[in-house]
């Protein structure tokens, strides 16, 4: 690959769900053209922390200190503006097909559900 060429990240999403009535179907790509790259460090005007036990999430700090501000902007963090996108997508749809399905189904088996999920 040539010094001035680039790869060009992009996410696609395909979801088909098919019940005995109908079929239900999303396909979306997510690009520079409708995402934005992901900030990848700190937000403007916070400090560096110690994060929790178990929090794997950037806090700019590391065991001995600060660490240096990551390079922010390019391809990886188009890619994880994609992906970003691409799950709120996801959790957009997948929560209208419960929600159709509720509307859907009897009162009794809605009963049930509800009973079912209490457990």
């Amino acid at each position: 690959m040539a010094s001035s060429e680039r790869y060009h990240a992009s996410v696609k999403i395909n979801f088909r769900i098919q019940d005995d009535k109908s079929i239900t179907q999303a396909r979306r790509t997510f690009d520079a053209s409708n995402c934005e790259p992901a900030t990848l460090g700190l937000s403007e005007g916070r400090t560096p922390t110690k994060p929790d036990a178990g929090d794997y999430s950037y806090s700019g700090m590391h065991d001995h200190g600060p660490l240096p501000p990551p390079i922010e902007g390019g391809d990886i963090a188009l890619l994880i503006g994609c992906v970003d996108a691409a799950k709120r997508c996801s959790d957009e749809f997948l929560t209208n097909v419960i929600k159709k399905e509720k509307a859907r189904s009897s009162p009794k088996e809605a009963e049930k559900n509800r009973k079912r999920a209490k457990k």
